[in-house]
């Protein structure tokens, strides 16, 4: 079981990594990450949203071996292509927890 959990952060975090290439590699002002206590505050430009809604990338977060993965992908897919209905759309998320029993929010803004 602790070799599973160490695989999956493992997993997590090279996407999350190759995520913050794919979307920083185009984009001056890039997504930013603030810390927060206990978590991370992610916020994605317009731009990174538009790539996001484009290309569908909640799918391939949902399948990575994490038990919020799947609702994560799901979420992050569906604020996308909400906001990216609007030119300055953008979508805000929170992610807090151990990596065992991660937790969140996320926001679809104008």
């Amino acid at each position: 079981m602790r070799i599973a959990r160490k695989l999956a952060a493992g997993a997590l975090l090279a996407a999350a990594a190759s995520v913050s290439v794919l979307l920083g590699s185009g984009s001056a002002s890039a997504f930013s990450v603030t810390p927060l206590p206990g978590g991370v505050q992610v916020d994605l430009t317009p731009a990174d949203t538009q790539w996001v809604a484009g290309t569908h990338f909640g799918q391939t977060l949902a399948g990575l071996p994490h038990p919020s993965a799947a609702s994560f992908g799901e979420a992050l897919d569906s604020a996308a292509a909400l906001s990216s209905q609007y030119p300055n759309g953008r979508v805000v998320f929170t992610v807090y927890g151990p990596f065992d029993t991660l937790n969140g929010t996320m926001l679809a803004l104008q």
